[in-house]
């Protein structure tokens, strides 16, 4: 939860797709927030945060030295949360293109 008056919101939703057995299927950014790693190179992690995001962690941007600031997509999970996902930059670029200026 965030304080009260809190500015802050997500990145986006989180985008599911229903495969041909009608499981719903969670789509991930394939590109880190900051647009330089694949996350399929370099690894990433889904953390579930409790209060109904998704935090998607790019490895190598938090192990960078510091950290970079911008290391992970914050997405508003919707009911159900799907038991899988895979990575698939397409839906996500109008939102990138609406992020760019802020987090390069």
């Amino acid at each position: 939860m965030d304080a009260p008056g809190s500015r802050w919101t997500p990145h986006g939703d989180l985008l599911y797709r229903t495969d041909r057995h009608g499981t719903r299927v969670g789509i991930l950014p394939a590109t880190c927030l900051r647009g330089e790693h694949s996350l399929h190179a370099v690894g990433y992690r889904a953390i579930e945060t409790g209060d109904g995001h998704l935090r998607v962690v790019c490895q190598a941007c938090v192990s960078q030295t510091p950290p970079y600031p911008d290391n992970y997509w914050t997405l508003r999970l919707t009911e159900p949360t799907p038991a899988r996902a895979e990575l698939d930059d397409a839906p996500y670029q109008p939102l990138r293109h609406q992020l760019a200026p802020t987090t390069r």
